[in-house]
């Protein structure tokens, strides 16, 4: 029964893994369809965030069956736990990368699409750094250093924060183009959310490892 439990807990973060891999190369592909306004890549992302849900869905399936067939002790329960609520957070920033390829093609059909405000690229870099810093704690590479996210999160709530008054100021100056400096203030709240739910899984991690709960 230990060995079929450790080989089911295995399986799953394997599984796991190959999301994780699947949503950083979403985060990736996205901001090059934003910096170049590819709408052919920015489609492919969008319709494939379906089949990153369809991976989240079979990884909540993992995790539920493990949790109520399998008898996990008091430790192994908080880590699965733990792990669904993660995997409600990788999925969320997958839609962000899919929102953000909408409005990719919104833009690009003004036929003259504004460039990513100042600063943008920079938030951008942080909120992927992130995700892939949790996802490897996750999987145990360091998961000390969780505690940490906190601080890059307050830089990205500072950026955003920026950014915002730089597109008011742009957009005061060609108000010809509002409509597009609007869009522009939505991607910029999804890069924030997703800097956001990056700092939740480093709380769950936290959690698993510590059982402290600060979400």
């Amino acid at each position: 029964m230990l060995k079929k439990y450790d080989n089911s807990v295995e399986q799953l973060k394997m599984e796991i893994g190959s999301l994780g891999m699947a949503v950083e190369n979403a985060i990736d592909k996205t901001w090059k369809a934003l910096e170049s306004f590819d709408t052919a890549l920015a489609s492919e992302i969008y319709r494939g965030d379906d089949d990153i849900d369809k991976k989240v869905k079979e990884c909540m399936r993992m995790d539920l069956n493990i949790s109520m067939l399998q008898s996990p002790a008091a430790s192994d329960w908080r880590s699965l736990m733990a792990t669904l609520k993660i995997l409600s957070d990788l999925e969320r920033i997958a839609d962000h990368c899919a929102d953000i390829c909408h409005y990719v093609m919104i833009l690009k059909e003004t036929g003259r699409p504004i460039a990513p405000p100042p600063g943008l690229k920079e938030m951008y870099g942080v909120m992927s750094s992130m995700v892939s810093d949790v996802l490897d704690f996750y999987q145990g590479s360091e998961s000390s250093q969780a505690a940490f996210m906190k601080d890059k999160d307050d830089i990205v709530d500072i950026a955003f924060n920026t950014i915002l008054g730089e597109i008011g100021s742009q957009m005061s100056k060609d108000p010809d183009n509002a409509r597009q400096y609007i869009d522009y203030v939505l991607i910029v709240k999804y890069v924030e959310r997703m800097a956001d739910h990056a700092n939740n899984i480093a709380e769950w991690i936290i959690y698993r490892e510590k059982n402290e709960i600060n979400i």
